[in-house]
């Protein structure tokens, strides 16, 4: 699964950018009545890295369980760290 986060070693990565890039990601999944994992998780790291935070703060224990179950980007230098998720089977 990919995310809406763009690449935020790029030199030319503006944080600004990305706080709008996922608003306007925001308001158009509200439009539409539906939010997903990726759109919180964009969203908090844009806010996250304007504010010197890690993203992990900016979502709920929910978020963050399906960002571990869904195997989503997630670098843990920059977004923080995931809970650990007891996979059934494994």
């Amino acid at each position: 699964m990919t995310t809406l986060t763009p690449d935020l070693s790029s030199p030319e990565f503006d944080p600004r950018d990305a706080v709008l890039d996922a608003a306007l990601a925001l308001l158009e999944a509200r439009i539409s009545h539906m939010e997903t994992v990726d759109e919180w998780v964009a969203l908090a790291r844009a806010v996250a890295r304007c504010q010197g935070m890690k993203t992990v703060g900016y979502l709920t224990d929910r978020d963050l369980d399906q960002v571990a179950e869904d195997e989503m980007d997630w670098d843990v230098q920059r977004d923080g760290p995931l809970p650990e998720i007891d996979r059934e089977g494994d």
